[in-house]
């Protein structure tokens, strides 16, 4: 081979190696971009408003964080969930990096604005944790965010624990607020869970559950239960039994309630049945009953 074709060869032969090296380089380059968006994102795909993400690393930093404080945060979540700018939340590196020292505070106002966080993240990895936590000891400031969280995540294997929390009615948790979300959260879970308790030996229990069922639609099973009830509670529980009946809309109640009348502590919530009745004699019978 003569020197001038030895060195075109070897040019050849370089430029390969070159664009060989390129291609490799490339393609790990590639490799490493898409293993990173999967598993070390960090915010690249977060929209949240700054004002937050410096109260989120604010509040990680401040020893003395107060409840006055979270409340001040978590009136700016409401506003900013009210505009739909927290959809990203769980991909921003502020979350990210404090979530889980929130999370495990021993400051129970850095632990509640955890649980908020992780509700408005609708981020999983917690459940199991929570769940705990709502049957623990925790005060029920605590346990009113860390149960709405659970909700919000639609947290599989919570309805149960969720139930028996809200019938114990524990002193400072907001229960009716509380009892609104959680008749929508699940509601396959809920129907489940309020079937398993209809027969409990606990009044309360009995109660939710028949205030929870009788949220869904007409359910002839249910309103069986409900008139077996209303004969056989006592009569301060009665209420809840007819309450109930209004909201399934039942008919043909003149015959059964007529003799609870003169009750004023039931005398309103029959006038409601009655109303919501789709029985013209029931209708007839409210305006008789208001007169």
């Amino acid at each position: 081979m003569g020197e001038d074709a030895a060195s075109k060869a070897a040019a050849v032969i370089k430029t390969n190696v070159v664009r060989n090296l390129k291609m490799k380089t490339l393609m790990l380059l590639s490799l490493y971009l898409l293993i990173s968006s999967c598993f070390f994102n960090n915010g690249q795909d977060c929209n949240i408003p700054e004002e937050l993400k410096l109260e989120i690393i604010a509040a990680s930093r401040n020893d003395s964080f107060t409840e006055e404080d979270f409340y001040r945060v978590n009136n700016m979540l409401f506003e900013y969930e009210a505009k739909d700018s927290l959809t990203n939340l769980i991909n921003c590196s502020e979350y990210q990096k404090t979530i889980t020292a929130f999370f495990n505070s021993p400051k129970s106002e850095k632990r509640v604005l955890g649980y908020r966080l992780i509700g408005v993240a609708v981020d999983s990895r917690f459940n199991v944790e929570r769940i705990n936590r709502i049957n623990s000891d925790e005060n029920t400031f605590l346990k009113t965010w860390s149960s709405s969280a659970l909700m919000a995540n639609k947290a599989p294997n919570s309805s149960d624990h969720l139930f028996k929390l809200f019938s114990s009615y524990p002193q400072g948790l907001p229960v009716d607020i509380l009892i609104n979300k959680y008749v929508t959260y699940d509601s396959t879970s809920v129907k489940k869970t309020g079937w398993k308790f209809i027969d409990s030996k606990n009044r309360n229990e009995q109660i939710l559950a028949i205030q929870t069922l009788s949220n869904f639609e007409v359910d002839k099973k249910l309103q069986e239960k409900l008139k077996e009830f209303l004969s056989s509670w006592d009569t301060e529980s009665k209420g809840w039994v007819i309450s109930s009946m209004a909201q399934q809309r039942m008919g043909n109640l003149k015959s059964i309630l007529q003799e609870f009348v003169a009750n004023k502590n039931l005398k309103q919530v029959i006038i409601m049945a009655l109303e919501n009745s789709p029985t013209l004699s029931d209708n007839q019978f409210a305006k008789q009953l208001e007169q």
